[in-house]
């Protein structure tokens, strides 16, 4: 029986008094006590290996309730475009990459995480840029919201965007030079380039690629204070990566997985229940679908018009939905039928709308079917009237209020205007009333930092300065429960992590400091030194 003791520190429990303790005593991957300095010492013996945290802080290991840790792993194999600031600087690095000859014969370029609103005029990069590098090689550069993507005249022709009479799927958006034009100006919206007709058309990495891929990706979650990491874009392909992770013992974090709508029921035949079992660190939780785009995007679906419509558009513009009330109902009645948990992404507050409406009609054509959790992920322009209504179908909300700190001036002065902008991911109104909310980063959006979370959630201030809501403001106890113990409770997991308690799982991580003891606007720079799952170290800070 192996054991191990930790003191000397702050053991920040987030238990229902969000007490500090002295000591914890794990045994055999499991939390066996917890307790003062002196308790905790006690319990040891000459086998005990005794951890002194010489005055730094312990808490539970952080959970992620919204990321695809599959494109994690992806983006690692693909060309990084986050640091591009230019277009120009975006096709230098193109270029050299077709100049270095690191483009084999057949291949695409593939790139990820460019941000049009770092550019000057924050323009997005259009086919004829791209085809100013090669008008041979298809050339796919995906938005870092994942919603949009750019491509040249090689890559439209393989996507079947050619001519007068191109189909393009519902829910999608091809862009075109002109509003009274056809052809299209290398800007795909949503379904245009996330259907999964078209995604198949994308050449993919090889299972050993992308095995080797994963492993570094959970690195990088462990590095962050992780323990338990999601994929909310589960189909098939993906569903045989991380089962075949699981089978080779290559998980070291808890992934728990949900099925896109197109894959839901066949992946999950037998009758679901929330609490699944992990099979070698993985389980296929639930279903997931969405209902519009991205803010920053500009695709996000609103019930009043954004501030500054897309270049274009006309200025009552609101964005839109991607599927029809009937078939979201449809696709709930068959989650609600099978005692599924369902993942629903809705940015806008008018597809916050169709969430709500289709759920509950749902519920009346199914029954009651209680404590299924179902969850709205983002939700960041959701307003108070429907928290209330959420409350009352018990619809959680996950957060991505990280967006206040990244574009959260964009958000000010041009998607949203002043005053909706300050009522972004409304935590503290979700508080109010009593509803359990978690925070995300939704990478590879933005990395899966639980500290900078904690950090935007007490501050709620953009890069410029200013403060997005005073009133929604979480206390660093708060945001802590949302990135541990609310998680927990996501999930179904509530009794086996998500705070420091006897019989619960020892994930755990150590910080330099504890955020309890750190000052509102030093949270960010809190360094993860150590994080432990299950007993056994997966991440040490060099």
């Amino acid at each position: 029986m192996s054991k191990t003791v930790y003191y000397n520190g702050d053991i920040v429990t987030v238990n229902r008094e969000n007490q500090v303790a002295g000591g914890l005593l794990v045994e055999d991957g499991k939390i066996a006590a917890v307790g003062s300095r002196e308790e905790i010492l006690a319990l040891a013996d000459r086998d005990t290996v005794k951890i002194d945290l010489e005055g730094r802080a312990l808490l539970p290991g952080f959970i992620d309730p919204h990321s695809h840790i599959a494109m994690v792993s992806q983006a690692m194999l693909y060309l990084d475009l986050s640091g591009c600031g230019s277009i120009s600087q975006l096709l230098d690095l193109l270029r050299t990459r077709l100049r270095d000859g690191l483009v084999k014969p057949g291949e695409w370029i593939i790139g990820s995480g460019y941000d049009n609103t770092r550019f000057p005029g924050q323009q997005h990069p259009t086919k004829f840029d791209l085809d100013s590098v090669t008008a041979e090689v298809p050339i796919f550069l995906s938005h870092t919201s994942g919603h949009l993507a750019a491509v040249n005249s090689a890559a439209l022709q393989r996507l079947g965007y050619v001519g007068q009479d191109y189909a393009v799927p519902a829910g999608g958006v091809v862009r075109t030079v002109s509003p009274d034009s056809r052809e299209p100006n290398g800007i795909l919206e949503e379904n245009a380039c996330l259907a999964p007709e078209k995604k198949k058309l994308i050449p993919a990495p090889t299972l050993e690629t992308l095995l080797g891929a994963l492993e570094r990706a959970q690195d990088v979650y462990a590095g962050y204070g992780i323990t338990t990491a999601q994929d909310a874009s589960v189909d098939k392909a993906v569903h045989q990566t991380l089962l075949a992770a699981a089978s080779a013992g290559k998980l070291k974090l808890d992934i728990v997985g949900q099925a896109v709508q197109s894959v839901t029921f066949e992946l999950l035949q037998d009758e679901g229940t929330p609490r699944r079992e992990y099979r070698g660190h993985y389980k296929l939780l639930g279903g997931k679908t969405w209902l519009d785009g991205s803010p920053q995007g500009k695709t996000a679906w609103l019930t009043q018009p954004y501030f500054q419509p897309p270049e274009g558009q006309s200025p009552d513009y609101r964005g839109y939905g991607t599927q029809t009330d009937q078939a979201v109902t449809a696709y709930f009645r068959g989650c609600i039928a099978r005692n599924l948990q369902v993942n629903v992404h809705a940015n806008g507050d008018a597809a916050a709308d169709q969430m709500i409406r289709c759920y509950r009609k749902a519920l009346e054509l199914e029954g009651p079917h209680p404590g299924l959790r179902p969850v709205m992920v983002h939700a960041q322009t959701v307003r108070e009237d429907q928290l209330d209504e959420m409350k009352a179908l018990g619809i959680l909300p996950t957060f991505f209020l990280d967006h206040i700190w990244f574009w959260g001036d964009y958000h000010y002065e041009s998607v949203l205007g002043p005053q909706r902008a300050c009522h972004i991911s409304p935590a503290g109104s979700a508080r109010d009333r009593g509803i359990s909310f978690t925070l995300h980063q939704d990478a590879p959006v933005k990395m899966p930092d639980q500290i900078l979370a904690i950090h935007n959630a007490v501050n709620r201030k953009t890069q410029k300065g200013r403060v997005l809501g005073e009133d929604q403001r979480l206390s660093v106890e708060e945001a802590l429960r949302a990135v541990t113990i609310n998680g927990a409770y996501q999930y179904f997991e509530e009794d086996q992590k998500g705070s420091l308690e006897p019989g619960k799982l020892a994930d755990l991580v150590i910080l330099d400091r504890s955020p309890l003891k750190t000052a509102p606007e030093q949270l960010k720079d809190i360094q993860v030194l150590e994080t432990i799952k299950e007993g056994r170290t997966i991440y040490r800070k060099k």
